[in-house]
C-alpha cells in the first residue's frame, strides 16, 4: 500500500453494541466502548461486534480515547484507489472555491471527506498537511499525499509543507515542490489581502472556516466602529475596515497576532490611524472598558475553544456565558454583537442557550439576525455532528 501502513490487519471487539451507530456513518469509537490491544499506533483493524459480525475496516489508537476511526463500513478491505477516489473527489467539489478574488480554502477535512484525520489547507498554490494524532501520523503516507498533490491537474499545487503541533521543536517540513515564502505568505480570501507564517501560526496557519462570516461583516460595518475580540490576526478587523467602519479596534494577548493584525492593515491599504491593535487580555480589557464605559456599534467575540473535552463542558459553558455577558455590556443600544465558539462539545442549541444566559445577565435582549456555521469546505458525516464544530451568531441588541 502506498497511501497508508499496511504490515498486519488486527481484529477488534466491542465491548458495547454499537452496530446501529456504525452502520449508519459515525466513524468514531471510542476506547470504552473497544476492548485495548497492545499494538502499534495506526495499526489496520477490522472492527467486530459482539455478535462477531465485521462492522468495519479501520485505524487504531491504543492510547488515546478516540480508539478506532472508520475507513470502510462492513467487510471491505480499504485500498490505495479508494483513496485516491476519495481525495480527487474532495478536491472536484471544492475547486470552485479556486477563483481571480480566493486563493484559500480546505481541500480535506479528516472524515468529512472520508480521510480521516487528514486535513490539508490550500493557500495560493501552497498546500498546508495535518494528520491529527499519532494513529493518524503512523497510517497515513504523508509523503505519498504529497505526491499526489503534485500529480493532479485539477487545482495549481507549487509546494506541499507538512505541518507538526506547534509546541514541537521540529515545526515542519517540505514534503514537496519548493516554499521559499512560508514566514511571510499572502493569499487573497474573497479579494481581500492577508499574510501569514505558516511555520509558527495556529492551525495550518489561519482560520478558513470564519471566511463567510468574516465577509458578512464587512456588508455590516459601513459607519461603524467595531470591536474584535481574542482578534488574533485581525481577520474580522480587516473586513470590518474595507467594508467603511470608522475605527476598528483589535485585542488579542499575543504579540505576534496583533503585529500580524496591523500588518493585514497595511497591506489592504487602509488608514492606520483607523485601527488600533492592543496586545493585552481580552478578559481583563473588557473589564477595563466596562469601567470606562466605553462602547461600540459592533462587537465580536470569538474566544479560543473552552471545551477541548466531554469533560470541561459544564466548566466551559460557565466561561462562555460570562464573556459574552460582559462583552454584551459593551454594545451600543441597538447595536451588533457577534458571537462565536469552535468547540465541538458545545453543540449549536446550547450554544444559542448559552448566548440567551449571556443576554439575561447583561440585562439586554437580542435580536437574532444571522445563525451560521463552518463553510462548505468543511463538511462532515450527517452521522457525525461532533464535527459540526463552529457557531456564529449575530444579533441586534437592546438594553430596554
Amino acid at each position: 500500500m502506498k497511501y497508508f501502513s499496511f504490515e498486519k490487519t488486527q481484529r477488534l471487539k466491542l465491548t458495547r453494541d454499537l452496530t446501529k451507530h456504525i452502520k449508519r456513518g459515525n466513524p468514531w469509537v471510542f476506547s470504552d466502548a473497544i476492548e485495548k490491544l497492545k499494538v502499534a499506533e495506526g495499526s489496520y483493524a477490522i472492527l467486530m461486534s459482539h455478535k462477531n459480525e465485521v462492522l468495519a475496516h479501520g485505524f487504531y489508537s491504543p492510547s488515546i480515547n478516540l480508539a478506532y476511526r472508520v475507513l470502510n463500513v462492513g467487510d471491505k478491505k480499504f485500498t490505495d484507489t479508494e483513496v485516491v477516489a476519495r481525495m480527487s473527489r474532495a478536491i472536484k467539489n471544492k475547486k470552485h472555491l479556486l477563483t481571480l478574488e480566493n486563493k484559500c480554502f480546505r481541500v480535506f477535512n479528516g472524515e468529512g471527506d472520508e480521510l480521516p484525520g487528514v486535513v490539508a489547507d490550500y493557500y495560493a498554490g501552497v498546500v498546508v498537511l495535518k494528520l491529527d494524532g499519532t494513529a493518524a501520523e503512523a497510517f497515513w503516507n504523508k509523503e505519498q499525499i504529497a505526491n499526489y498533490f503534485m500529480e493532479q491537474n485539477v487545482i495549481p499545487v507549487k509546494c506541499v509543507y507538512y505541518k507538526r503541533k506547534n509546541k514541537e521543536e521540529d515545526k515542519g517540513v517540505i514534503l514537496a515542490g519548493e516554499c521559499d515564502n512560508l514566514t511571510d505568505l499572502e493569499f487573497l480570501e474573497h479579494g481581500v489581502k492577508f499574510r501569514t507564517n505558516i511555520v509558527d501560526a495556529a492551525k495550518t496557519g489561519f482560520f478558513l472556516d470564519q471566511r463567510e462570516n468574516r465577509n458578512f461583516i464587512r456588508s455590516f460595518a459601513k459607519d461603524k466602529t467595531l470591536l474584535n475580540l481574542f482578534g488574533y490576526t485581525g481577520g474580522f478587523s480587516v473586513y470590518a475596515g474595507l467594508g467603511g467602519a470608522t475605527k476598528v479596534t483589535t485585542v488579542d494577548i499575543a504579540p505576534n497576532a496583533i503585529k500580524a493584525s496591523e500588518l493585514n492593515w497595511e497591506i489592504n491599504l487602509l488608514a492606520s490611524e483607523m485601527h488600533e491593535g492592543i496586545c493585552t487580555d481580552a478578559f481583563e480589557f473588557v473589564k477595563e472598558a466596562q469601567e470606562q464605559k466605553k462602547l461600540w456599534d459592533i462587537v465580536i467575540t470569538d474566544p479560543p475553544s473552552f471545551a477541548p473535552n466531554q469533560k470541561s463542558v459544564d466548566t466551559a459553558k460557565d466561561a462562555y456565558t460570562k464573556i459574552f455577558a460582559d462583552s454584551l455590556k459593551l454594545v451600543k443600544d441597538g447595536g451588533f454583537f457577534a458571537a462565536s465558539s469552535c468547540s465541538g462539545h458545545i453543540n449549536t442549541e446550547m450554544f444559542l442557550d448559552l448566548v440567551q444566559e449571556a443576554l439575561s445577565s447583561s440585562k439586554r435582549r437580542g435580536k437574532v439576525l444571522l445563525v451560521k456555521g463552518q463553510p462548505e469546505d468543511h463538511p462532515y458525516p450527517m452521522a457525525l455532528p461532533e464535527m459540526r464544530y463552529l457557531k456564529f451568531v449575530f444579533l441586534q441588541v437592546f438594553k430596554d
